[in-house]
């Protein structure tokens, strides 16, 4: 801080002792700098792809579903402004608020370059076409494990030019969840703008009802303890209109029900499930600044938003395996399109018995994906296909609701994670679960509140459920819980790519969520 301070306190001296020189005389002397590259003109003379619009700020083309080229004449320029007719080499070429897919260099040959083709997808807002007067060398060649790697480092001058903006419009939230190209790649776990921020472009394209600008038809559907999710009223044909905002804590300003006018954040890839990350938004409110005017009553959100019913069929769509697992296939689409929606079960079957597959007792399950020879995943998946040739060791606490599943009981034995203790004494008992119990991980359970159940009145798939943030004080382990076939539960569906099953359905805190049997109990300890 010293040193910096210093070096001001010289530049003033230099420019005080500068200004005194002029003013005592003609001392002057006139530099000519020598011709060097200052920068590049970018002309676009034309753009295919692009429909909906003019690329105005005032008319902008609709965001692209597919690719953009962007057809430009460059020219480079000296200091002075007179062309760089003699510069020939690569030059680097980048675009603005959207993917560029070709070329990533140019050549320039007499200082120009005539008639480039640049594509480029995923366009939104004012984009541009860069060019850069920099490409990457070879540098030092290193040696790591037995390989050799060149390393390449860029060089250039770093001079620029920019084209005209050309405006696309901002992605609604359907464009943000689904991409056709993704689509027909059959991936459902990546997100089409991961990464970027976005404004998502909340109005309706016929402006109708009480919000004659068009906003404010982003609808508050579901809130839990990190975040809230939102339905875009104005397009619910193609699905796809659905979207979790993780808020890092609870929304304290929100209600079920309050429409949102602006909605900005990051989007990102969590776990297979797209989801806008520090959020900025804004809610419809009236000249007082009160929302309540324009709020929906929960008790007809279901009316703007009528829950999706999941079915066996829905959850076998794509699948070839695996079929105990709702929505097991990656290219279970339907599926997707329901993402953060609100959904409903009918007729299923809540667990059985609970085992726990923890047999290090560090509070987790190694997962079948990370280590499928691992005890503990060959535990939780035998748990989930409910194979009655596999024996579960349970613990102590859960042996009465097992008698309650009326499984089969063997004597008493160690449990795993007490085999080679000194003066261990057996009480863990072992369990084989049946083919007509539905069988769920009490690790999870404690963890994460997730637990499983089986639809078609526990023969059809499964499918996870968390209770523990909208229904804190229900038990799916109490005693009386145990086995039940209820009508039906609502609430909004999530995916989580790790977890079996990876689909799981937030429970709702509507009245119309929870069926008039469902019995509060405490938490398991």
């Amino acid at each position: 801080m010293r040193n910096h301070k210093s070096s001001f306190s010289r530049w003033l001296l230099t420019g005080t002792a500068f200004s005194f020189l002029l003013a005592s005389g003609p001392c002057t002397e006139k530099i000519t700098l020598p011709n060097s590259l200052s920068g590049f003109k970018v002309t676009v003379t034309e753009i295919s792809g692009a429909i909906g619009g003019t690329g105005t700020f005032a008319n902008p083309f609709d965001y692209p579903d597919g690719e953009i080229s962007f057809t430009v004449d460059v020219q480079a320029y000296d200091n002075h402004g007179q062309w760089l007719d003699l510069l020939e080499g690569e030059v680097a070429v980048k675009v603005t608020s959207g993917d560029l897919l070709s070329p990533t260099t140019a050549h320039m040959q007499a200082g120009e370059i005539t008639g480039l083709e640049v594509k480029a997808r995923r366009l939104m807002g004012p984009a541009t076409v860069w060019i850069e007067d920099i490409h990457l060398v070879d540098d030092e060649l290193i040696q790591s494990e037995g390989s050799f790697f060149q390393l390449r480092r860029p060089m250039g001058s770093w001079a620029t030019g920019i084209s005209r903006q050309i405006h696309f419009k901002k992605p609604t939230l359907g464009q943000i969840q689904r991409d056709p190209q993704l689509e027909a790649e059959t991936d459902i776990y990546e997100s089409p703008l991961a990464g970027r921020f976005v404004e998502i472009d909340c109005r309706e394209t016929v402006t109708s009802g009480p919000f004659q600008d068009g906003y404010g038809k982003l609808l508050v559907t579901g809130l839990v303890n990190e975040g809230f999710f939102v339905t875009d009223l104005a397009e619910p044909v193609l699905g796809f209109n659905h979207l979790y905002v993780y808020n890092y804590s609870f929304p304290e300003n929100l209600q079920l029900g309050d429409r949102i006018a602006r909605l900005t954040g990051t989007s990102q890839d969590f776990s297979g499930c797209t989801q806008i990350s520090f959020p900025s938004y804004h809610r419809v409110e009236d000249e007082d600044g009160d929302p309540a005017p324009f709020r929906v009553a929960p008790d007809q959100i279901d009316t703007l938003v009528p829950p999706v019913l999941i079915t066996t069929a829905l959850c076998d769509e794509s699948s070839s395996s695996n079929k105990h697992l709702c929505g097991h296939s990656k290219r279970n689409w339907s599926f997707e399109a329901l993402e953060s929606g609100r959904v409903r079960i009918e007729n299923f079957r809540t667990p059985d018995v609970l085992v726990n597959c923890d047999f290090d007792g560090d509070g987790q399950v190694v997962p079948d994906w990370m280590d499928a020879a691992d005890p503990e995943a060959i535990c939780s998946v035998a748990c989930l296909k409910r194979n009655p040739a596999v024996e579960f060791v349970v613990e102590e606490i859960v042996t009465s609701q097992a008698a309650h599943a009326e499984v089969v009981i063997d004597p008493a034995a160690l449990c795993p994670w007490e085999e080679g203790q000194p003066n261990a004494t057996a009480h863990c008992q072992r369990v084989r679960v049946g083919p007509e119990q539905v069988c769920t991980e009490l690790t999870t359970l404690r963890g994460y509140g997730q637990w499983v159940v089986a639809l078609d009145a526990g023969t059809g798939p499964l499918i996870n459920v968390i209770s523990q943030q909208n229904q804190p004080d229900y038990d799916p382990a109490a005693l009386e819980n145990l086995g039940r076939t209820l009508p039906y539960l609502q609430g909004n569906l999530r995916q989580v790519r790790a977890a079996r099953p990876r689909w799981m359905i937030l429970v709702g805190a509507q009245t119309a969520d929870l069926p008039p049997s469902w019995q509060a109990r405490s938490r398991l300890p």
